[in-house]
């Protein structure tokens, strides 16, 4: 499958950094880097009215990216967060968000779509997590669904019931990706390999912890120990937006090795040709991070950088 279907489902909101209001939102920044990638990618989230909802609007369509009709919210306002940059370059933030959706409008764009990302705030924050449930639990088997949760402890509420609400998607997944964060926190004091059979265990086939600027580890089900992938050296100037990198560079990795079949089989038996090229898919979703953090704000590579990288 050369062209697939994209759908994103999540948060878009505006990133208030040193006072200055950017686009950012992980699920709208996945989105993002899969069109730059040259993906037909659509997303599914909420919009208000206000000055903010018109500059992601506006964003959207400059980077190619469709936007539902169901996301755009007259007569609300739309969700911000306010980010600190710390001298490392990492990110801190000030969340003010809503997040509902329509459950059948989520159920009919993801019958539509070959392959269904969904993640963050907008897969665990109820209202709108409910309808994130029921739209997975309607998609056809042979659409490839993948989810990062980049844990926002905050406004999860609850930890056992957060947590089981992030194993409920994990179960329904094909690819998972967790930061170290997101590890540490949904099983704190467990090993990273641990965590990774332990996701693979609930259903996924793939499961990637990242490591900052120590690259990750990656897990295919049926393929015995998982295996670490060193990040290139790059100078870090901030991380925002550099897991959402990745995500996109993962997913682009795996389909344009033509992957989509063989991780939604009904039996997954990889031979030695898909594991080589799933470790590849991880390269490429390194090589994507790797972009992103050499320079300002959330700003995915587009394919020519990807292409260009050493890691690739």
């Amino acid at each position: 499958m050369l062209t697939p279907r994209c759908l994103v489902v999540g948060e878009a909101l505006v990133d208030v950094v040193d006072g200055v209001p950017h686009p950012g939102g992980s699920p709208m920044n996945v989105a993002v880097g899969l069109a730059r990638l040259g993906l037909s990618t659509t997303l599914l989230t909420r919009i208000g009215d206000d000055a903010c909802g018109r500059m992601l609007e506006e964003h959207l369509v400059r980077e190619g990216v469709a936007l539902t009709a169901a996301s755009l919210r007259v007569g609300e306002r739309t969700s911000r967060a306010t980010a600190a940059i710390g001298a490392d370059g990492a990110a801190v933030y000030d969340f003010d968000i809503e997040w509902t959706l329509s459950e059948s409008a989520a159920i009919a764009e993801a019958a539509e779509a070959d392959l269904i990302h969904v993640g963050s705030i907008g897969a665990s924050l109820e209202p709108g997590a409910n309808a994130v449930h029921a739209m997975l639990r309607t998609v056809s088997s042979r659409a490839l669904r993948t989810y990062d949760p980049n844990i926002r402890p905050a406004l999860l509420g609850p930890r056992t019931a957060a947590v089981a609400r992030v194993e409920a998607i994990m179960a329904a997944s094909h690819v998972v990706k967790l930061s170290d964060e997101d590890a540490g926190w949904l099983y704190p004091g467990r090993r990273g390999d641990d965590v990774l059979a332990h996701v693979l265990a609930l259903g996924a086939r793939m499961a990637v912890v990242t490591r900052g600027g120590e690259g990750c580890v990656t897990a295919i089900a049926g393929a015995g120990e998982p295996v670490t992938r060193r990040a290139s050296p790059v100078t870090v100037v901030d991380t925002i937006g550099a897991g959402d990198a990745f995500m996109s560079g993962l997913v682009y990795g795996i389909v344009s090795a033509g992957l989509i079949p063989e991780l939604t089989a009904d039996v997954f038996a990889p031979d030695a040709d898909v594991l080589s090229a799933l470790e590849g898919a991880a390269d490429a979703a390194l090589a994507s991070a790797a972009v992103a953090v050499s320079r300002t704000g959330a700003a995915p590579p587009r394919l020519h950088e990807l292409e260009q990288s050493s890691v690739l």
